[in-house]
Formats: C-alpha cells, sequence, structure tokens
C-alpha cells in the first residue's frame, strides 16, 4: 500500500512538472520554447506597448501641466491612459454652467491585444467585422500591419499583425475621423513590439 502511494505521489509530481514544463504561461524562459511571446510578452504590461514617454512624445504632453494618468487591467495586456486637453478649464466650465456635456476635458488612449492563435483565425475575425459589422468598421486602414479596420463611432483602429489583433481607442481631436491619423502614428509604434 505504501508503495502503490508513494508510486502515485511520484507520478502527480511528475505529471505537475511536465505540464508546468510545456505551459507558455509558465514564465519559466530558460526553458526552449517556453519563452513568453506576444500579448504573453505584455500580459500586465500592457502600457509598455506604448510607454509614457512614447506617449509624450507623439502628443507633445507635459507630464505634470497635462495629468497624464495610465491604468491597467490585471492580467490583460491592457492599457487606458487619460490627460488633460489644452483647453480642459473652459471645457469643464462650460459643462457645469450649462449641465450637459460639451466636449470632453480630457483626451483617452485606449491600447489592447488580442491573441487569436493563428494568423488564420485572425484573418477571419478581421474579415467578420468588415463583413457583418461595417457600419461600426466603416473604414479599411493599410500601410500598418498585415491589414486594418477604422471606427469613427468608437474611434477604434484595429491593426492585424500576424495572430495579433491591436485595439487602439483614441479620442484625441474633437471630430472623431480626425483621430486616425494619430491613431496609426501610435499604431505603427505599438505594432513593432508584438
Amino acid at each position: 500500500m505504501n508503495k502503490i502511494s508513494t508510486f502515485s505521489l511520484v507520478l502527480a509530481l511528475a505529471f505537475v512538472a511536465a505540464c508546468t514544463q510545456n505551459t507558455p504561461n509558465s514564465g519559466n524562459a530558460s526553458i526552449p520554447g517556453t519563452e513568453k511571446t506576444g500579448p504573453e510578452l505584455w500580459k500586465n504590461q500592457g502600457c509598455n506597448l506604448i510607454t509614457d514617454q512614447e506617449v509624450e512624445q507623439l502628443f507633445g504632453i507635459e507630464r505634470m501641466r497635462d495629468i497624464l494618468n495610465a491604468r491597467t487591467l490585471p492580467d490583460q495586456t491592457f492599457c487606458l491612459r487619460t490627460w488633460n486637453k489644452a483647453d480642459w478649464k473652459e471645457r469643464e466650465l462650460h459643462n457645469e454652467k450649462n449641465g450637459t456635456p460639451w466636449k470632453n476635458p480630457k483626451n483617452t488612449l485606449v491600447v489592447q491585444v488580442f491573441d487569436y492563435t493563428s494568423e488564420e483565425h485572425a484573418r477571419q475575425q478581421m474579415e467578420r467585422l468588415r463583413r457583418d459589422r461595417r457600419q461600426t468598421y466603416e473604414e479599411d486602414v493599410t500601410g500598418i500591419g498585415d491589414e486594418g479596420l477604422w471606427s469613427n463611432s468608437t474611434v477604434t483602429l484595429l491593426v492585424r499583425k500576424g495572430q495579433y489583433v491591436l485595439n487602439l481607442t483614441l479620442e484625441y481631436y474633437d471630430e472623431p475621423h480626425e483621430n486616425l491619423g494619430k491613431a496609426k502614428e501610435v499604431a505603427a509604434v505599438a505594432i513593432k513590439k508584438i
């Protein structure tokens, strides 16, 4: 009985060790083939896809003056950044006086990455969005990654690179479509890191 228990315990430990070594999320970069790649590499580090310094440079932000903030979500490749618009005081005063929002006093940048596990699945997802949600993602975007889509209603740029899709939402200009050019600049920086 004791031999069976000992054998079962050794077998269970060997199984756990084998599973841990073959799991890409194990974080054990010393074992060949288990290095983190793509979004796994960026999990819990979404704000490093576009660093504070890169955001400051791309948008001409002075961190203290414009109150640049960054927030992440646990176990995600997600980053939300906000900072004040140049005329934020006037916008807030107008909103308070009239009781209704006029124009947003803050700029918003959301960066997120989705892993579709294969290039074919990612390509199919983009094609589904193009076909089934064309009223939302109304514009094809070229020149960044493998393919891209833009949405005026959600001010969101989707860029596919292989099996990954970068989802970038930018509210910088008041006119939604004006955000596309700047979103492409941000995406060009992030897509190189994926």
